[in-house]
């Protein structure tokens, strides 16, 4: 199956398409030698991103900042960071090994992350599970391959670390195998002939599970009706008569999920900018923070998760964010993205890590041409984390209290997309990891096995 790449994954670099600079930060050499001193004093060094260095005597000082915290979201400023996924999948061991966290939760299918980790534990290949599943922007990185045999070692091991996704969409290929399938099962379990079902889902539901509808291909209205009347139905039923049915809940959140961004996703006009459709923007971004949140309460009672995302997902709040851009202005005042709706449902046992850059280069597995990163604002965020002289660090955000004033007031920095912002960052991020340079995400060499779609 092969799904067009056109919104899906990019939808959180949109976030970030500003053009010029916010004002400059304004403050004296004397300050900024200050704030750079204090920054040095307060802030975690990180010796190695490298995901093969298991010393994690400098990540465990983090352990004071995620005191509490259940579920750890890990943002990434781009979907094309090779440092930070390097980072990240780093993070991700310590977490797994030392803090006890055991569900991996990515920005890809609902469906698809679940159907893998059904597969692996029948015992099919991890691996090839998780890249089949998983957004190919990350299964298709040299980077990311650190991470996939982490969660492909530990799933045979005491300690898995489950793999699960928040995503309405769909992003692997196992959802074009297995669901209709899996749906007409649950369907007899509660007394709908699972013939009729697939009758009147089939063709509209291929729709969605091939993306079709991003290249202007919707099903006719009457076959657009008869899904989303299949699934209300079959939600009522199990509601009423599905107490038996395995993995209930499970079905529940997928055919409301399901529903909304069927709509969503049948109403946008795809020929025009992302950001010019906000309400149906809004939609993943809720069903997504809905969806993490459920993990949280409801399949994963009382276990930690970490969450690898898109930092503009992430974000707890964008409201008091200054962007240069007024379509993005526009959006940011009303916009709730998934990591604000997750807040809004698990306060302070979520913690939400953004990552910053100073210099370098980015660019996705399916872009030729890299980015070059922009010498940031003398005063930003950034700069001052350079100044320190640290190559990697993580600032604890979340206890703004004991911060100094001007890191509690409004501070230059560009989490997201690399445009530079303005804003309050303990009202966005709870901490962020700083990489003094970025590289590309590297497409992995031809001859490992793939056999995934493109997202």
């Amino acid at each position: 199956m092969l799904r067009p790449v056109v919104a899906g994954i990019f939808a959180g670099l949109a976030l970030a398409l500003g053009s010029a600079s916010p004002p400059a930060a304004g403050a004296g050499p004397a300050a900024e030698d200050a704030r750079v001193a204090w920054l040095r004093d307060e802030a975690v060094a990180i010796r190695s991103i490298d995901p093969g260095d298991e010393d994690f005597s400098d990540l465990r000082p983090l352990g004071a900042a995620l005191a509490g915290a259940r579920v750890v979201v890990l943002g990434e400023a781009t979907h094309g960071d090779g440092a930070t996924f390097l980072a990240k999948t780093r993070l991700v061991r310590f977490l797994h090994r030392e803090l006890g966290f055991d569900v991996l939760a990515f920005e890809s299918g609902f469906y698809d992350c679940w159907k893998a980790w059904q597969r692996i534990e029948a015992g099919e290949d991890p691996e090839l599970a998780f890249r089949q599943s998983v957004f190919s922007v990350w299964t298709l990185s040299a980077q990311v391959q650190p991470l996939i045999d982490h969660v492909s070692a530990s799933a045979r091991s005491e300690r898995p670390l489950v793999l699960s996704g928040i995503d309405p969409q769909f992003t692997g290929e196992l959802s074009g195998r297995f669901l209709l399938g899996d749906l007409t099962r649950v369907a007899e379990a509660v007394g709908v002939p699972g013939d009729r079902l697939a009758e009147r889902v089939s063709g509209p539901l291929a729709n969605l599970v091939e993306g079709r509808y991003e290249l202007g291909e919707l099903p006719e209205p009457a076959a657009r009706a008869a899904l989303l009347e299949a699934l209300a139905d079959l939600r009522e039923r199990l509601l009423r008569d599905g107490g038996s049915v395995p993995d209930r809940g499970f079905w529940l959140r997928f055919l409301e999920s399901t529903r909304d961004n069927a709509v969503a996703s049948w109403s946008r006009d795809w020929n025009r900018p992302v950001l010019e459709s906000p309400e149906e923007y809004a939609v993943r971004e809720r069903l997504m923070g809905e969806q993490l949140a459920w993990l949280a309460r409801e399949r994963f009672p009382g276990r930690k998760i970490v969450v690898w995302m898109h930092s503009g997902h992430a974000a707890r709040g964008l409201a008091g964010v200054e962007v240069p851009s007024p379509v993005h202005a526009r959006l940011y005042r009303t916009l709730q993205p998934a990591g604000a709706v997750a807040h809004a449902a698990l306060g302070n046992e979520l913690y939400t890590v953004g990552v910053l850059a100073y210099q370098g280069r980015f660019a996705t597995v399916f872009r030729d041409r890299p980015e070059e990163l922009l010498r940031p604002t003398e005063g930003s965020l950034e700069d001052l984390l350079h100044r320190t002289g640290l190559a990697h660090a993580f600032l604890d955000l979340r206890r703004s209290g004991r911060a100094p004033e001007w890191l509690r007031a409004p501070l230059i920095a560009r989490p997201i997309g690399y445009k530079e912002m303005r804003a309050r960052w303990h009202e966005v991020f709870d901490g962020v990891v700083f990489l003094d340079r970025m590289e590309v995400s590297e497409r992995m060499s031809e001859g490992v096995p793939t056999d995934h779609s493109s997202d």
